[in-house]
């Protein structure tokens, strides 16, 4: 009886109707058989009902019902990108939420730009999947594709708490999935892109996304990592959440005041005499030694680029004392009087203000405490300009800012930020030292100003900051 049974349900899992059993849940389920477990499927309109009947009781899972089935205006499924994968390769759950949007809004809107996930759950409970979904890699957080299912819930994590059906369905659908794939059903380690977490944990370790919003949320991870018995650990105590390697930085104060120990700078070592007219000198040729920078020596570098800055910090010393408490170093700082200090003992000391430009960079840091002033000092403004042609002179530094990718051209500290990240704030605006400047400086020194849609390859998956109108 048991052979013919297994016989029949395999013809079953295999027919037409089939949503999401993978050939990896159907070995699951053989096995099971052989365990003296009773399965039957009972097929509802286009879903089905999973049971799996044991002797200590019933564990039901929830309808499913093919994601083709939400009318999206305009959406052709077929066309939808996606890669092959093979569900061995699946390690992971990133969970979105469609915020305001309808789920018909959200997965046109995701398509569009290039996105798509692999289940939703609504506001009712009813659960829509793609039916190859462990077979398929959708774009939606680059960085950890290859190894997630995505799946959105409708609305917020605060109307989530709410929505008392839909919580038990989508805690229902992740459970199962963790179980069967031997997911870790925790959030501890995105690094190792093994769990459970929101698309705001991978987006600030991996980046790769348009806006900054805290979607998934980590109040519904805990929520549904406390329903199945899993570990929800919060954002400190993320698995090395406060080495390097994020996209988002989080700085420890203690650690980084425990790790910083300068070698180079002030009163520690002397720095070499000035080279360009701009850059202020004491009646020895020499930078003056008080408004030096203490630093790591990081090595040298040949530099071919340039990186603008400004400090949000409108006090010299206050901002010298910043970069020292952070462990951080630019090349020259300018003061809000016009009056250019050389920080290092020379240009071409490796600095560390622009992650993914440091090892090809001279940086520089403007005084200001916001790009309204940085535009109102004219003085300063004025000697922006002489630096940045004299040192464009010096190290053969084209006057444009199209391709930061080529380390060639000076560049705005936004620019490397949405390329690369590595920054304690980001956000999809312009900032630091803001667009509207650096138009100012390229174009009065005879340069050429490309704006943010222009920007070489601008609209490539591989930004931290994505050129997108929306991302699941």
């Amino acid at each position: 009886m048991r052979v013919n049974f297994k016989n029949r349900f395999r013809e079953s899992v295999n027919g037409s109707n089939s949503l999401i059993l993978s050939s990896l849940f159907r070995r699951t389920l053989w096995h099971n058989l052989g365990k003296f477990s009773f399965f039957f499927l009972s097929f509802v309109g286009c879903g089905f009902d999973f049971r799996i009947r044991k002797p200590l009781g019933e564990l039901a899972l929830p309808n499913v019902v093919p994601i083709t089935n939400i009318q999206t205006k305009g959406l052709t499924w077929e066309s939808v990108d996606f890669s092959s994968r093979q569900p061995k390769e699946v390690s992971a759950i990133v969970l979105h939420s469609t915020d305001k949007k309808a789920p018909a809004e959200y997965l046109k809107l995701s398509a569009e730009n290039g996105f798509m996930i692999h289940i939703l759950v609504d506001k009712s409970g009813t659960v829509y999947a793609d039916p190859k979904f462990l077979f398929k890699e959708f774009q939606a957080a680059p960085g950890i594709d290859k190894e997630s299912i995505h799946i959105a819930y409708e609305g917020t994590q605060e109307s989530l708490s709410s929505q008392t059906n839909q919580l038990e369905k989508l805690s229902s659908i992740v459970n199962l999935l963790a179980t069967e794939l031997e997911i870790p059903k925790t959030n501890k380690d995105v690094i190792s892109k093994k769990g459970i977490f929101s698309h705001n944990q991978t987006k600030r370790r991996f980046g790769g996304f348009a806006d900054f919003s805290s979607c998934g949320g980590e109040k519904a991870m805990a929520a549904i990592l406390n329903k199945i018995k899993g570990e929800f650990f919060e954002e400190d105590l993320w698995h090395d959440r406060f080495e390097s390697g994020w996209v988002l930085k989080k700085e420890s104060k203690q650690k980084l005041q425990e790790s910083f120990h300068p070698t180079n700078g002030r009163g520690i070592t002397k720095a070499s005499k000035t080279v360009l007219p701009s850059i202020e000198k004491d009646e020895l040729g020499f930078p003056p030694e008080a408004y030096r920078v203490k630093y790591t020596h990081r090595g040298k570098i040949n530099p071919t680029c340039i990186v603008l800055h400004y400090t949000a910090i409108p006090d010299y010393f206050q901002s010298l004392k910043t970069l020292e408490n952070r462990n951080l170093t630019a090349t020259l700082m300018i003061d809000k009087d016009g009056k250019v200090y050389q920080l290092v003992d020379v240009l071409e000391d490796r600095a560390a203000a622009a992650t993914g430009t440091n090892d090809n960079c001279i940086q520089i840091e403007i005084i200001a405490r916001d790009t309204a002033e940085l535009l109102a000092q004219t003085v300063q403004l004025e000697k922006v300009k002489s630096i940045v042609l004299e040192l464009s002179s010096k190290y053969k530094v084209p006057l444009n800012n199209e391709d930061i990718a080529s380390f060639s051209g000076i560049f705005s500290h936004t620019q490397a930020k949405k390329k690369w990240g590595g920054s304690i704030f980001l956000n999809a605006k312009d900032f630091d030292p803001g667009e509207e400047y650096m138009e100012l400086v390229l174009k009065s020194i005879g340069g050429k100003y490309y704006p943010e849609p222009n920007w070489k390859n601008r609209k490539g998956i591989d930004w931290a900051i994505l050129f997108r109108n929306f991302q699941p």
